[in-house]
């Protein structure tokens, strides 16, 4: 049976695009052009897609089925909204935009279009992950989880800015908002930061955007996104958070669940100058102990138990980088061509940004009635 072939234009601020040699070597997608508004784009390759000038170009090319937008989170919602209003499929990251207000127009948007909005979340899509979950479902009770993401940028990278130094200068060009049907190319810092400041305020409503809160907010919305959306899909959304705790450059909370049997889940997450990448999502029961380890490459899960000496016996499963990338494209060609339900969609990731606001919640507690490193 002959598949569908989906022809991919890439809206990108990164020098490499992961997601490129897995679409070349895939015969269901074909990619067009790429607009890449990176600080030093690549220079033209001859045999490979052309670069375009303008993100309009991309979104306006008559062959293109499929945009992917791997721009930041503050113009997510301005070229998905673009995109879905051309009839065209999006694929973009995780989460779909910073605010919940934001995430509900781009559904809007959606409901209004004959495209479609896949969220990129591959480590959700890899077959480890589903021998995870399943191993977990049949341990029994669970007592506790950690989920760890701890990245080495190495020496000589640079770090994320810490709250000191984000200042409201920094971001509070305009009060205006940017209408989301109006592009803006996105090298312009000034209309980044705008567009920014006006989606931090509907995160932050009638509050003050400290540096604390802006931090925070980038940091769920950056790497902790990811995180946080595998340990959703594993327990679900939890009951309660509490014992945030910031001490830049890492961060961490105790996440509560109270189901039949209680358990807390504690999360971590920061970076450091060793060149390495220390990511897992480990479960303890009385009788097993899983662990989810999804560094770059490969992906693997760990089942430990006892054996019938009492010695510890191990299991263990690997998955490649390009085995879970792969997954992921094959489910998203499969929802966009055939209607197939997915698990990663603007419905599933507005799930993503109600555990952010619970997270915003506690700070606002926590910083209110007890002296912590927060402030």
């Amino acid at each position: 049976m002959t598949q569908t072939v989906l022809s991919v234009g890439i809206l990108t601020d990164k020098s490499i695009t992961l997601y490129l040699p897995i679409l070349q070597s895939l015969p269901t997608y074909q990619v067009i052009l790429i607009y890449d508004a990176s600080p030093s784009p690549p220079s033209p390759n001859p045999n490979g897609p052309p670069l375009a000038s303008t993100p309009e170009a991309v979104l306006t090319h008559p062959s293109i089925d499929l945009i992917l937008n791997f721009l930041p989170a503050a113009q997510r919602e301005q070229f998905t909204i673009a995109a879905l209003s051309s009839n065209k499929h999006v694929m973009v990251e995780n989460p779909v935009s910073v605010s919940l207000p934001s995430a509900h127009r781009i559904l809007d948007a959606e409901r209004h279009s004959q495209g479609r909005v896949f969220v990129a979340s591959a480590r959700r899509y890899a077959p480890c992950f589903e021998t995870f979950k399943s191993e977990v479902s049949t341990m029994g009770r669970i007592y506790y989880a950690r989920c760890r993401n701890i990245v080495g940028v190495g020496q000589g990278k640079t770090r994320s800015s810490p709250s000191h130094m984000v200042e409201r200068q920094h971001l509070d060009v305009s009060s205006s908002s940017s209408s989301p049907s109006s592009l803006t190319t996105p090298t312009s810092s000034q209309d980044t930061s705008s567009s920014t400041w006006n989606l931090l305020q509907e995160v932050f409503p009638g509050q003050e955007l400290t540096p604390e809160r802006i931090v925070l907010s980038r940091l769920l919305t950056g790497r902790a996104c990811y995180d946080l959306s595998l340990m959703r899909e594993a327990f679900g959304a939890p009951d309660a958070v509490s014992n945030i705790s910031v001490n830049e450059p890492f961060y961490s909370a105790v996440f509560h669940y109270s189901d039949e049997y209680p358990f807390t889940l504690t999360y971590d997450t920061g970076e450091d100058a060793v060149p390495r990448c220390d990511a897992q999502l480990t479960v303890y029961g009385e009788n097993k102990t899983v662990t989810l380890q999804y560094g770059p490459d490969p992906v693997s899960i760990r089942v430990e138990m006892a054996d019938e000496k009492g010695e510890l016996r191990a299991q263990e499963m690997f998955n490649t980088r390009e085995d879970v990338y792969r997954c992921e494209l094959d489910a998203m060609h499969a929802f966009l061509t055939q209607g197939e339900e997915t698990k990663t969609t603007t419905v599933d990731s507005i799930k993503d940004l109600k555990v952010f606001r619970t997270i915003f919640e506690q700070f606002d507690r926590q910083c209110g009635t007890i002296r912590t490193p927060l402030g």
